[in-house]
């Protein structure tokens, strides 16, 4: 039993056998700069937009445990370096001339292109027995790109959606004491997209 439970913990760290050229080795390198760039998309607020980017700053800080078993396994080490700045820097388009020129200017490796697609958030009232519920849902799409900064060449890229919901319920009258903000509520769901990005970036490199 032991023997086929280390068997199915090993496929799930190294995968099925077949796997890509790791991320680091395509770049030459073991400690990677990265930077999260912003390419707007018209019709989603700019507080939103700055917000997706930060969540996909902070997740892809924290590799997943899954990858530091990995790392432990296999006795090799990729560091990445993210470098931020207060303002968050945006690109006329992805392509490999942009992304180069990106990458020359900061000196970087690797470029990730953040384009939030859709913000929706929905805030619902009803009744349950003899209580009055509110519901707060928020549902996110962000496109996600990985690139060369070198060569501008595309490594990885995907629709990431990311969902959270929270409701309260009160007897006989409508409560939202206890329920987190519009915006709390859009945060958490930009969380769950940017760290499915980050498990993806972390199991390529």
């Amino acid at each position: 039993m032991r023997f086929w439970t280390l068997i199915v913990f090993a496929f799930l760290i190294f995968g099925c056998g077949a796997t890509k050229t790791p991320i680091h080795k395509i770049v030459g390198k073991e400690t990677l700069r990265v930077k999260v760039v912003l390419l707007e998309r018209r019709g989603i607020d700019p507080a939103y937009q700055k917000l997706a980017v930060r969540e996909f700053e902070a997740t892809l800080l924290r590799p997943p445990i899954t990858r530091t078993i990995k790392e432990s396994l296999m006795r090799e080490r990729v560091d990445v370096v993210l470098i931020t700045r207060k303002e968050i820097q945006r690109v006329r388009s992805f392509s490999p001339e942009e992304i180069v020129r990106v990458g020359k200017a900061s000196d970087l490796d690797l470029v990730v292109v953040v384009e939030p697609i859709s913000v929706n958030y929905n805030e619902k009232t009803y009744t349950k027995e003899e209580k009055v519920c509110v519901k707060r849902t928020a549902e996110v799409s962000v496109s996600a790109k990985l690139a060369d900064a070198r060569k501008g060449s595309l490594l990885l890229a995907g629709i990431y959606s990311g969902k959270s919901k929270a409701t309260q319920c009160s007897k006989g009258m409508k409560r939202t004491d206890k329920l987190p903000s519009k915006d709390r509520i859009v945060i958490k769901a930009f969380k769950e997209a940017a760290s499915k990005f980050s498990k993806e970036f972390w199991e390529s490199l």
